[in-house]
């Protein structure tokens, strides 16, 4: 049982050697992170005392690089921020299109529900019923001269038949009172030549 156990523990020192090794390979001062990269200047530098002794080199190394790293960084912070300022100018303009399409959409929807006579704007209901009264009206009266010309024609045409019986009566009478005339004149005409004779 106790060599297992040794085994194991061989086993488990062999992997912490060969991780560390590999954290060491990691580490680099020109390759990887910043982060990394003071790992590797810490780790590799020697200590004296309390102290750690870095290499000249190693430091302005370092320092060039977080220099070019936060050079980056302002970078991307300033086109980042130009982007914002982009899309923020972009969004105020589309919010701009937005406003003048809802206005236009709203002026379209009131001209739709709206209709000018005269250059005076008026609701369709309100000028589909006016135009329904009107025509109604005039249909009713229409039907009501339709009714008075029917009658006046009837009344016409009564008058006509009256004119015409009365015209024909008169030309009887007429006609009776000649004959009588000349039958009086006759008789006058034989009486006068009676007399004379």
């Amino acid at each position: 049982m106790k060599n297992p156990f040794k085994l194991f523990i061989l086993l488990a020192l062999v992997g912490q050697v060969n991780s560390f090794s590999q954290d060491q390979e990691k580490l680099s001062l020109n390759k990887g992170t910043i982060e990394n990269q003071f790992n590797y200047v810490i780790n590799k530098s020697n200590s004296y005392q309390d102290n750690k002794v870095i290499k000249k080199a190693w430091i302005y190394s370092l320092k060039a690089h977080v220099l070019d790293s936060l050079t980056k960084e302002k970078n991307a912070i300033v086109e980042s921020k130009k982007i914002i300022d982009q899309q923020k100018t972009e969004f105020v303009n589309l919010q701009n299109k937005l406003t003048n399409v809802n206005n236009n959409l709203t002026e379209v929807t009131n001209s739709k529900d709206t209709i000018s006579v005269f250059g005076i704007k008026i609701k369709k209901s309100v000028f589909k019923t006016v135009i329904s009264f009107i025509i109604g009206l005039l249909f009713f009266t229409l039907l009501y001269f339709i009714y008075i010309y029917k009658n006046s024609n009837k009344i016409t045409q009564k008058s006509l038949k009256d004119y015409n019986e009365l015209e024909s009566e008169f030309n009887l009478a007429r006609t009776r009172s000649l004959e009588r005339e000349q039958m009086l004149n006759r008789r006058l005409q034989d009486e006068l030549n009676k007399q004379k004779k």
